[in-house]
């Protein structure tokens, strides 16, 4: 089989490198310089340069290129100078940023008119969710600048089913709360807690209610952390098929799945869900990128909304989220989060265990959830320096208190304080 040109610009740069051709600390060709030497496009060019630094050849030095790392150096030395540490993400992709910037005038000085958002874009968000067993026509997948303004399109268009209320759980997404109270929209609610929701009241709800959607987070429910199983997927797509309910499917931490459950968009045969997927999350809150995969009965409503209030979105920020995905740096982001994920959850599970606290807790993607029932003292621990998250934004009524998240970061620190607060017997 023959080489990819990618292939081919690796292997020769790894052999340079190799054979002290390219020595210790020399600076490389540019991506412009190499596409140009190997008739290739700069992306290919900047792939083989990203795969060659997570080989640990070369290392990047921020507005100036690459260079030769030295090869003999330990384990240790070498992630040092790699800088593998929580802004490693951040740093990649202002490399794509820059290269963005390079020869491409007309991501600048001209207008887009596709509302569905950049079709380069949309064509690596086809790939990368297919990857997790997401499938979708390219036709179909529509960018907008963040989850609140799909949401909020949403929220304002007529569906097929000519309903107006909006089903959400409780707790749920803050900003969801916000949007239904600040647009004074006609909204149900039914409760989620970490078993889940009753589907026999889910079915009431959809047979006597107005039920335009069902907003709903289906994996890492935030801020509970749980996860619909299979079969209660099914149950939910089969009482949405038969009331005529669409679920808008807020998948905001799918990266961090590692068993990768698949979603009430596989499962769906009815063309009822709408499905979200946010970089904002993934990467860092600033990227005002997310893409939705819509329903053919929606999607032109939708974009007619979305050209109303969004003429043309960010055309830099979308082309360097391309490059981002297609260069391999998204999916070893997502599993260097994943790993970090599993390292942090064995350490404060041990932590938890060695102090014998007698709370339930559950372990979610970055934090220690907390049930709080009558030993705690609630009062005085809502009062005290424990960084805690209450939740109280999460619900549309009063909070009920019954849940507290601790960060893992800080878990360690603040674990021990915790028990100060547990009525003694």
């Amino acid at each position: 089989m023959a080489k990819t040109k990618y292939q081919i610009i690796v292997e020769h740069l790894k052999n340079a490198i190799e054979c002290n051709e390219l020595k210790t600390g020399s600076k490389l060709p540019s991506v412009r310089d190499l596409s140009r030497t190997f008739h290739c496009s700069k992306d290919t060019a900047q792939k083989a340069l990203t795969e060659l630094r997570y080989q640990q050849y070369i290392y990047a030095k921020p507005k100036s290129g690459y260079y030769v790392l030295e090869q003999n150096q330990n384990h240790e030395d070498i992630e040092l100078q790699l800088s593998q540490d929580r802004y490693q993400a951040y740093e990649d992709f202002r490399l794509c940023v820059n290269e963005t910037l390079i020869g491409r005038d007309n991501y600048l000085f001209n207008y887009y008119s596709q509302q569905e958002g950049l079709e380069e874009l949309r064509e690596s968000v086809r790939q990368l969710l297919a990857e997790q067993t997401i499938y979708a026509n390219l036709e179909n997948i529509v960018l907008t600048s963040g989850t609140q303004q799909a949401l909020y399109i949403l929220s304002q268009i007529d569906f097929p089913n000519q309903k107006n209320q909006i089903l959400v759980e409780q707790p749920t997404y803050h900003r969801m709360n916000q949007l239904l109270t600040n647009q004074n929209l006609a909204y149900r609610t039914i409760e989620r807690n970490c078993e889940g929701i009753d589907l026999e009241k889910l079915e009431e709800i959809f047979r006597t209610g107005h039920i335009k959607f069902f907003y709903t987070i289906p994996r890492f429910h935030y801020p509970l952390g749980h996860s619909y199983h299979r079969k209660e997927k099914e149950a939910i797509l089969k009482l949405a098929n038969r009331y005529h309910v669409f679920i808008v499917e807020d998948d905001y931490l799918s990266d961090l799945d590692d068993k990768q459950e698949l979603t009430f968009h596989y499962l769906d045969t009815s063309q009822h869900v709408i499905y979200i997927k946010s970089f904002s999350t993934s990467l860092f809150p600033a990227l005002r990128i997310t893409s939705l995969i819509l329903p053919p009965s929606i999607r032109e409503s939708f974009l007619q909304y979305k050209s109303i209030m969004d003429y043309d979105s960010n055309l830099i920020m979308q082309k360097s989220l391309s490059l981002y995905i297609n260069n391999g740096m998204y999916g070893k982001n997502r599993l260097d989060r994943l790993k970090k994920m599993r390292e942090q959850q064995k350490e404060i599970q041990n932590d938890y265990a060695g102090l014998g606290l007698e709370l339930k807790v559950h372990y979610l993607p970055n934090a220690l959830l907390l049930e709080l029932d009558d030993s705690i003292q609630l009062p005085a621990l809502k009062h005290s320096n424990i960084p805690l998250d209450f939740f109280e934004q999460a619900y549309l009524s009063s909070c009920p208190y019954q849940f507290a998240k601790l960060d893992y970061e800080i878990a360690k620190k603040y674990l021990p304080q915790i028990q100060l607060y547990i009525k003694k017997d």
